[in-house]
Order: C-alpha cells, then sequence, then structure tokens
C-alpha cells in the first residue's frame, strides 16, 4: 500500500486526542490535586504506624488483633479522574491498535499509542512511587516506636 492509497486515520485520530487528553489529564491531576479535602500525611502516617504497633503487639501477646476500620467506599472527585484517565489511556490504546489494523498512518496510530500508554503508565509511577515513600516513612516510625509488652 502505497503513502496514496493509505486510509484516513479516523480511529488513529480519535486515539490521539483521547490519549493526548487522557495524558493532559493525568499530569494536571498530578500537579494541582488532589481536589478532594485529604486527611494530611502525617495523620494518615501516623494512624497507620499506630495499626500496625497495635496489630503487631497484640499478634506476640496471641491476641486477635483490633478490626481495623474500613475506609469509605463514597468516590469523590479524584476517584473519577483517575478513572477518566485510566479509561482515556486504554481506549487511546485500543483505537491506535484497530487503527493500525485498518492501515491507517503509522504515525497516527504509534503516537496515539504511545500517548494512551504514556497516561496509563504516568498514573501507575506516582502511584508506585506514593507507595515506596510511604513504606520508607512507616518503616521509620515504626522502627522508633517502643513496643511494651
Amino acid at each position: 500500500m502505497t503513502r496514496d492509497q493509505a486510509r484516513s486515520p479516523l480511529l488513529g485520530g480519535i486515539a490521539l486526542a483521547l490519549g493526548g487528553i487522557a495524558l493532559l489529564l493525568a499530569i494536571v491531576h498530578f500537579y494541582a490535586g488532589p481536589f478532594a479535602p485529604q486527611p494530611s500525611f502525617e495523620d494518615s502516617v501516623a494512624d497507620t504506624a499506630v495499626a500496625i504497633r497495635d496489630a503487631t503487639v497484640a499478634r506476640l501477646r496471641g491476641e486477635e488483633p483490633p478490626a481495623v476500620a474500613s475506609p469509605s467506599s463514597q468516590r469523590n472527585i479524584d476517584d473519577h479522574l483517575t478513572l477518566a484517565v485510566s479509561v482515556g489511556g486504554g481506549l487511546a490504546l485500543i483505537l491506535a491498535v484497530l487503527g493500525f489494523a485498518r492501515g491507517e498512518s503509522m504515525r497516527v496510530t504509534g503516537g496515539a499509542g504511545v500517548l494512551g500508554a504514556a497516561s496509563v503508565a504516568f498514573q501507575f509511577a506516582v502511584a508506585a512511587l506514593g507507595a515506596i515513600v510511604a513504606a520508607i516513612i512507616i518503616a521509620a516510625i515504626l522502627y522508633h516506636l517502643d513496643f511494651d509488652f
């Protein structure tokens, strides 16, 4: 198929737009968010460290650990934004593959695939980095707590 015979990049163009919007939304949410009220980082880390300490002490004494309160199941704006980025990035990837299968321009479908994958990967990288930092901080706090039996 020559360049003149290539199909118009309809699916690739839609995928490119979706991937770009999803990546932009992920970056804006990272730098400007979170938009819903959040407990302070210190309170979250302290609550987690105390819960770990109490559960460890209870297990060492042979007791049943205290029940942990489950978080609220109500979604906030940050949850919806995360879902929108994931769906947008996923749709961009799917449409890019479909556009490639239709014989659309490799530049358009490849760019759409990269943008869709980048939007999803950005969220995973931010979550992984946050989990690693939180684990290090909690481990440091637990190291300095006294375990009185």
